[in-house]
């Protein structure tokens, strides 16, 4: 993608020039800064739920009859971790249906159909690989006892989701089968990676997109539009059956607005977006603040859970949150893809970076919370009885070490930051590479194209040159 035009001198206060204007709504470099920003902000989540657990609810804490400045909604995005999931399938359907669906609209469908066969592979080895990796990484630094002290932690995310040494490293090798198993079952989870429990819907998104791909390509744009339309519907009763983040909206209205992209509606509402996008973004956010929990406590998350469940005929267990998450995150993408200015905004740097590692980001940020920052949050601390609760609500004591003051978490997570960025850096520098060698040689295998060991023609014995 070129970016080289869109320079700061093209601008006046923030009016950019025509031809940064059409450029900016050519480009598509703006989804990777989008989807950097989705990756930092569900670390900032975990990071909440660590040291400022009291701005998971919308509103209020003991004593308090106002909400803190960061339960409000929109800035309390912080700790909407769930929203910034649904950022990524909707991404996941919009940036791989781009290449098929424009081979579609040139009239080349057969190639569109044989790009859409070869990513069926690819794709599945491209999240497996990773992940796999990432596992066994944490399982080792775990059973090496590096996550002791997390495991000691009275900071929420960290206590929660720290799991315990084996007895023995053959226990240990049995624990790794289990853990790599169950990053990619339904209702399972990866002890030692508790990120990778999106992985599974990741990969069943990626399934959904291809097939429902495959299935319009050959339709006309506009019946296109109304089958994923109507698989989007649908998909909400899977979604109810199957437990699952609402993938099937996500990823089916992700091609959808990859079609849009395609039309000239962005570039017809350019005119209206400088009003238009700060509306429909403002709801989406608004939409995406929806709390993961006590939505009872506040008028507006009480609200809007009341329409939801009583208008669109949810069930208080259909993840309200996640659904209005959905919803956000398809409306945000919308405003967007009308706005230059969001498009030019979103593709500057260091956004597009941050969207080149930002799967990285996702599958190491939870080691180096285990690790580097747990250590920092804890050094020289001594283990305290805490009072804790079961599910059952009997209360027991336990020994903790205390979550510290602010100034010792702001130097925690300003060690985490730089050591998930570098290590994400790294990841895609060194692993990267191997991941997609590797996969283009199984793709290879599975297609018979194996190898050549030698020249097929000419002498097996070196001929004499004289």
């Amino acid at each position: 993608m070129i970016r080289s035009g869109l320079k700061l001198e093209a601008i006046h206060g923030f009016r950019l020039s025509p031809d940064v204007k059409g450029r900016a709504m050519r480009e598509t470099g703006w989804a990777d800064g989008l989807r950097g920003i989705a990756a930092a902000f569900v670390v900032a989540s975990h990071l909440t739920l660590c040291y400022a657990r009291g701005l998971v609810p919308p509103c209020c804490g003991p004593d308090e009859a106002t909400p803190r400045l960061f339960q409000r909604p929109v800035l309390r995005l912080v700790a909407s971790g769930h929203s910034w999931v649904a950022l990524f399938f909707i991404l996941l359907g919009f940036v791989n249906s781009l290449k098929p669906l424009s081979m579609a609209r040139a009239g080349q469908v057969d190639q569109a159909l044989a790009k859409l066969a070869q990513s069926s592979f690819s794709r599945i080895f491209r999240l497996v690989l990773p992940a796999a990796v990432a596992t066994v990484i944490s399982w080792l630094v775990c059973n090496l006892g590096f996550y002791q002290i997390s495991r000691s932690s009275d900071a929420f995310w960290l206590n929660v989701n720290t799991p315990e040494m084996s007895d023995s490293w053959t226990l240990a090798f049995k624990d790794l089968l289990t853990a790599l198993q169950a990053t990619w079952l339904f209702g399972h989870q990866n002890t030692y990676d508790q990120p990778q429990w999106a992985m599974v819907y990741l990969l069943q998104g990626s399934v959904m997109t291809i097939s429902a791909l495959s299935l319009t390509i050959s339709m006309t744009p506009a019946w296109r539009c109304v089958v994923l339309f109507l698989l989007a519907i649908w998909s909400m009763n899977w979604s109810h059956i199957i437990g699952d983040p609402w993938a099937g909206i996500c990823c089916f209205f992700g091609i959808i607005l990859s079609e849009v992209s395609l039309t000239t509606i962005p570039s017809s509402l350019t005119q209206v977006s400088p009003v238009l996008t700060p509306v429909l973004g403002l709801i989406a956010l608004v939409f995406m603040s929806f709390p993961g929990s006590y939505a009872e406590s506040a008028a507006w998350s009480r609200g809007l859970k009341v329409f939801v469940i009583e208008k669109l005929g949810l069930e208080v267990g259909d993840a309200v949150d996640r659904f209005y998450g959905s919803i956000g995150g398809i409306l945000l993408i919308f405003s967007v893809l009308i706005s230059p200015h969001a498009r030019w905004a979103l593709s500057r740097k260091p956004l597009p970076w941050l969207g080149k590692v930002s799967f990285a980001i996702y599958l190491l940020h939870g080691l180096f919370m285990r690790t580097v920052f747990a250590w920092i949050l804890h050094v020289g601390q001594s283990l305290v009885l805490t009072y804790q609760q079961t599910p059952e609500g009997a209360y027991y004591q336990e020994p903790r070490y205390p979550v510290p003051n602010s100034l010792r978490c702001a130097v925690a997570t300003i060690v985490l930051i730089i050591c998930t960025g570098a290590a994400s850096y790294f990841w895609n520098l060194k692993l990267e590479p191997i991941f997609a060698k590797t996969t283009t040689q199984l793709e290879q295998c599975v297609r018979g194209n194996y190898p050549k060991m030698g020249a097929t023609n000419g002498s097996i014995l070196p001929l004499r040159k004289d």
